[in-house]
């Protein structure tokens, strides 16, 4: 059940069990406008479509310009790619799509490597990898979104939707903290969640009322940090005491959600927002085997044998890769020179995580968003 917030108005996700239903796809919504006054949220088995904002972690390789093919009832997901994540199979948004979904649900995502909240904020250019559109919350809002899919797009919007069968998610942090960690200041913290909370507003005033916000991992556990893993493959400064100074600076950015969260619901009492604590799974998973076996066991996963570092010849593995990788069904596969298939491994690479902790993920923000059905003041 929810963690009842009353004073701030929303829900912080924890961790439970998971009883997933299906029921049959609903006729499309007629209209984009908000409605006022009173909540929209219905329950997560009323959400028909996700807008998903965010980086690798969230990103699916979606297209939302036509004539990319949209979301539609034979591919929820439209164009997005198979094995286009970072975690080179399904991530959390695909499993909230198609396995932890409680109606037929349609997904726009915006979500690209390498984003920020806002490059300006963060006195950053845009990751090296990245250099196309979407390389900060921003632009994903008001270059991808509002120009799309609401009454600003100047042309019928791509997709009809409407408040009560929407939920806004958002997955930022990540790249953020690699951006400026190595400064040891917090003198960027201020202008970016300035700048994420006037991407809420835009949402907003466009009808948005139901949000997702997914704080940030403990980085400092990454292997890129813990033990340098796949240093040079992300271009990401690695300094004396770098542990120490991602802790505080995951610590910092985490700690300015409570206030955001508390700002915008109170300017805005008909808006729903839940908080999907990733931070606290992570360590809970990789606290030793006994907790994250617990928790794949829920999913019908194999145990997590590594949880440590990753396996080198997984990192560049995708779906449809040949010997000598050998494939073991849905995304698992088993490389011989690797300790177990990449199902047993908790990460990828140096900062992405595998496909079954995604599923972790989803379902447990999928079972707290069902006991949210009344917005987050009851549970």
């Amino acid at each position: 059940m929810c963690k009842l917030l009353r004073s701030l108005g929303f829900c912080l996700i924890t961790l439970s069990a998971i009883h997933i239903s299906t029921a049959a796809p609903t006729p499309e919504p007629q209209t984009d406008q908000a409605r006022s006054g009173t909540k929209a949220w219905g329950g997560w088995e009323n959400v028909e479509k996700l807008f998903v904002f965010g980086a690798s972690y969230a990103g699916t390789g979606f297209n939302w310009l036509p004539p990319n093919p949209a979301p539609s009832p034979s591919n929820p997901l439209g164009n997005s790619v198979r094995g286009g994540t970072s975690s080179n199979g399904f991530n959390f948004v695909t499993y909230l799509t198609t396995t932890f979904n409680a109606s037929f649900i349609q997904t726009y995502n915006f979500a690209f490597a390498g984003a920020k909240v806002s490059n300006t904020a963060t006195s950053s250019t845009p990751y090296a990898k990245n250099p196309g559109g979407q390389n900060d919350m921003v632009a994903q809002v008001t270059n991808g979104f509002l120009p799309s899919y609401t009454s600003q797009a100047g042309h019928e919007p791509y997709a009809y939707w409407t408040a009560e069968s929407s939920l806004f998610v958002s997955f930022f942090g990540i790249n953020d903290i690699f951006a400026t960690y190595a400064k040891g200041d917090r003198s960027s913290t201020a202008p970016m969640f300035a700048a994420y909370k006037q991407n809420l507003e835009d949402l907003y005033t466009a009808g948005a009322r139901n949000f997702l916000i997914l704080n940030t991992p403990p980085m400092e556990l990454m292997p890129v940090f813990s033990n340098g893993f796949g240093a040079s493959d992300w271009q990401i400064p690695v300094v004396a005491n770098n542990q120490t100074l991602v802790r505080q600076a995951v610590q910092d950015f985490n700690g300015e959600i409570p206030d955001l969260i508390s700002s915008f619901t109170s300017a805005h009492p008909d808006a729903t927002m839940f908080v999907y604590d990733v931070h606290a799974l992570f360590l809970n998973m990789l606290s030793g085997s006994s907790a994250s076996n617990a928790l794949t066991s829920q999913r019908q996963l194999k145990p997590l044998l590594n949880l440590q570092t990753a396996c080198p010849f997984y990192t560049q593995y995708k779906p449809g890769t040949k010997k000598p990788v050998d494939y073991l069904g849905e995304d698992d596969f088993e490389d011989a020179r690797c300790e177990g298939s990449v199902g047993t491994y908790f990460w990828l690479n140096g900062i992405h995580v595998t496909w079954p902790v995604h599923k972790v993920i989803a379902g447990a923000i999928a079972e707290e968003l069902k006991g949210g059905a009344t917005g987050g003041y009851e549970g």
